[in-house]
């Protein structure tokens, strides 16, 4: 049984003060975690003074990573735990409680839109909501990045289940590439590419269509 927002929100608000500490040598599902984020930062550049919101932002680790000196950086969480931490570690980041299908940001617009192992807690039914959302936030040519536990088919769902044994987690639905990639080309995004981080992780950076002949 998939677990709910509430017992999410609950958890992370839990887990915000080991949290890093945790993910120095993370396991099962995230194992490879910090080789992932070090892989997803090559393949995404962020210029100059750019806008940049980090959905999921946890405790700042990957808008840090992606981000320069200059760069204007916004992130929400559905953990006010998370949020707390991250404020203490970057007080010049923008934070709020907030979602992938409910980021309650209004009037400003991001060059970069970037999540990390956090669209995988999107219930599958608000996937394709979440990336029209993401969608509409970006300036013109702006890019996505999402970097998450992720499969390459149904198969590799359950070969990954019987590698992790006893740490597989049932509470969650993690996104089959094939279909994300469906699901993100019926949202308008353009140039999708996928570039497989670490045993059960895939990255996929995107650009905003505005047109259907972009596509």
């Amino acid at each position: 049984m998939l677990r709910s927002s509430k017992e999410t929100k609950e958890l992370f608000n839990e887990w915000a003060t080991s949290y890093d500490e945790f993910l120095e040598n993370a396991s099962g599902p995230l194992l490879g975690y910090q080789e992932s984020l070090a892989f997803a930062k090559e393949i995404l550049s962020v210029k100059d003074n750019a806008r940049l919101l980090d959905i999921g932002i946890g405790t700042g680790a990957f808008a840090n990573l992606l981000s320069n000196k200059d760069t204007e950086v916004w992130g929400v969480d559905i953990s006010e735990g998370m949020i707390e931490q991250c404020q203490e570690k970057h007080p010049q980041y923008h934070l709020q409680v907030g979602t992938f299908t409910a980021p309650n940001i209004d009037g400003l617009t991001f060059d970069y839109i970037v999540s990390s192992f956090c669209f995988h807690e999107v219930d599958p039914i608000e996937r394709e909501q979440a990336l029209e959302t993401a969608h509409n936030l970006l300036t013109e040519d702006g890019t996505l990045l999402i970097l998450d536990i992720m499969f390459a088919s149904a198969q590799a769902v359950e070969d990954g289940r019987q590698s992790i044994g006893k740490y597989w987690d049932e509470t969650e639905d993690y996104p089959i590439v094939g279909e994300l990639d469906q699901v993100l080309r019926s949202a308008n995004f353009k140039g999708v590419r996928w570039v497989q981080t670490g045993p059960y992780h895939w990255a996929v950076i995107a650009q905003k269509s505005t047109s259907e002949s972009d596509r």
